[in-house]
């Protein structure tokens, strides 16, 4: 009796997939046998940190202080890069308000009873 192509095929596809499977599962067996016992395991999530203590703005602490709100919370940062990078921004915007002047209104004429 002969085989089929077809058959030969299936079986041997067959027998790949169990022998990957059993690899998987003798594989993963031993790994999960060479942890710690499941006592000696952290399984809860880590607690978030602490929010930092609120920042009131414009105060003599952040005056002139680049304060970060990427966080979710208001950081007040003082470093040289930040100094040097506010105080670029403050000539910026110096150099283009220097020519701007703006009138003041004249007032309306009332009318003469």
């Amino acid at each position: 009796m002969r085989l089929s192509k077809e058959i030969v095929i299936l079986l041997v596809l067959f027998v790949v997939m169990a022998g990957g499977t059993l690899w998987y599962v003798i594989d993963r067996r031993a790994k999960n046998r060479a942890l710690p016992p499941v006592a000696a395991r952290t399984l809860a999530p880590e607690p978030p940190a602490l929010p930092a203590p609120p920042v009131e703005l414009g105060t003599a602490e952040t005056e002139r202080k680049t304060i970060d709100f990427s966080s979710g919370t208001a950081v007040v940062k003082d470093t040289p890069e930040d100094r040097a990078a506010l105080e670029a921004g403050l000539k910026d915007i110096a150099e283009a308000t220097k020519d701007v002047t703006f009138e003041a209104q004249k007032p309306a004429a009332t009318p003469k009873k």
